[in-house]
C-alpha cells in the first residue's frame, strides 16, 4: 500500500519536469520507487490546480494500491528564475522611501490633530512636578515606544517561531490568489 500525502503548493521553473516528489510526501510499504515519477502538468508560467486523481494516475503503474491524504488538490507555481538586476533594486527603494515618507506625514498630522505635543508636556508635569526642560525628553522615548509596539506586534523582535498577524494575512491573501487563478490543466 502506497501512502501519499499532498503538499498545498508547489514552485518549479518552466521547463522543469514535475516530479511525484514536488507535490507530494510518501510513505511506501512495499518499497516502490515512485518519487521521481513524473506527474501531468502544463509546462507554461501560472498557477495551476493539480487533482490528487493526476498524482494517482502518475503512480499508478508502479504501484496499483494508494491511498491518498491531505488536501484534494495541490497548487503548483511555474515561475521563471529571478532574474535579479538594478531596476529592482531601486524600485524596492522608492517604495521604501514613498512609504517612510508618507507615514511620517500620517504620524505628523495626526499629533498636529490632537496636540501630542501639549499632552506629552501636560503627562510630563504630572508625573515629574514640573516642565521639560528639553522636549526632546519626552519625543525620543516616545518614537521608540511607538517603535518597539510595532515591532513586537509585528513579530520583528522577541520569539523565533511567533507568527505574526502579517504572516497570517499574508498566507490567507496567497490561498485566495492560488483558489482565485488556479486552473486545472
Amino acid at each position: 500500500m502506497l501512502y501519499l500525502q499532498l503538499k498545498p503548493r508547489a514552485t518549479i521553473r518552466p521547463g522543469e519536469k514535475l516530479l511525484v516528489r514536488h507535490v507530494a510526501d510518501a510513505r511506501d510499504t512495499n518499497g516502490a520507487p515512485v518519487m521521481d515519477l513524473p506527474v501531468e502538468c502544463p509546462a507554461t508560467q501560472g498557477v495551476w490546480k493539480l487533482p490528487a486523481m493526476a498524482v494517482v494516475n502518475a503512480v499508478l503503474d508502479k504501484c496499483p494500491e494508494v491511498m491518498m491524504l491531505g488536501p484534494p488538490e495541490c497548487f503548483v507555481h511555474i515561475v521563471p528564475r529571478d532574474k535579479r538586476n538594478i531596476g529592482h533594486f531601486f524600485r524596492a527603494m522608492l517604495a521604501f522611501v514613498f512609504l517612510l515618507v508618507g507615514s511620517a506625514l500620517a504620524i505628523t498630522w495626526f499629533h498636529a490633530d490632537v496636540n501630542m505635543l501639549d499632552a506629552q508636556q501636560s503627562l510630563y508635569r504630572l508625573i515629574c512636578g514640573h516642565d521639560a526642560p528639553n522636549q526632546w525628553l519626552i519625543t525620543v522615548p516616545y518614537a521608540l515606544g511607538v517603535f518597539l509596539g510595532v515591532a513586537l506586534f509585528y513579530a520583528l523582535l522577541g520569539r523565533k517561531g511567533t507568527v505574526s498577524p502579517l504572516e497570517i494575512k499574508l498566507e490567507e491573501y496567497r490561498q485566495t490568489t492560488e483558489k482565485a487563478t488556479g486552473r486545472t490543466p
